[in-house]
């Protein structure tokens, strides 16, 4: 017996303008994928060199070490270093924005006094050595994401601004 020989399917019609259109979607897709890498590497969504920032007020008297960029609800750090002007305390004022924005985790080394005052955390070290810098290290967890503008002064002294963006 003799079996009849199965249809042939038609072939696949491919159009080129689609052939194109899928070619260049993958090329720029790839391309943005390592753009994106690339950036993440070099620290514009975290810790890195594009994030990493050092801001020191017009006397001398402060020095910040903050990340520029930081993630909402992941740890973030902070080195801030004031010199000492030798009166009977040091007090590091943060500005009211900071502690919106902001949960302070850890504080080293503990301060012996510290209050809020009109919105602003005082941190308070009793009897400080006249020139010689002392390092506090904070240790937070950004709340809310956005655009954050923060100050900090040393001794009611000059408001130093810094800026960050925390990513949702």
């Amino acid at each position: 017996m003799k079996t009849a020989p199965a249809d042939k399917p038609l072939p696949v019609v491919e159009k080129p303008f689609w052939l194109r259109f899928e070619f260049q979607v993958r090329r720029f897709g790839f391309v943005l994928l390592l753009l994106i890498v690339g950036a993440a590497l070099a620290g514009l969504f975290s810790k890195g060199y594009l994030s990493d920032s050092r801001l020191t007020n017009a006397d001398g008297t402060l020095s910040l070490h903050y990340e520029k960029f930081n993630r909402l609800l992941s740890d973030a750090d902070m080195k801030i270093i004031a010199v000492s002007s030798g009166g009977k305390r040091d007090r590091i004022i943060l500005g009211s924005e900071f502690m919106e924005s902001f949960r302070i985790d850890n504080l080293q080394p503990q301060p012996d006094k510290m209050y809020s005052r009109n919105g602003k955390l005082i941190i308070e070290y009793e009897n400080p050595q006249a020139g010689v810098p002392q390092t506090m290290w904070l240790s937070l967890t950004p709340m809310k994401a956005g655009f954050i503008k923060s100050t900090v002064a040393v001794n009611d002294g000059q408001e130093t601004t810094f800026r960050q963006l925390i990513y949702p």
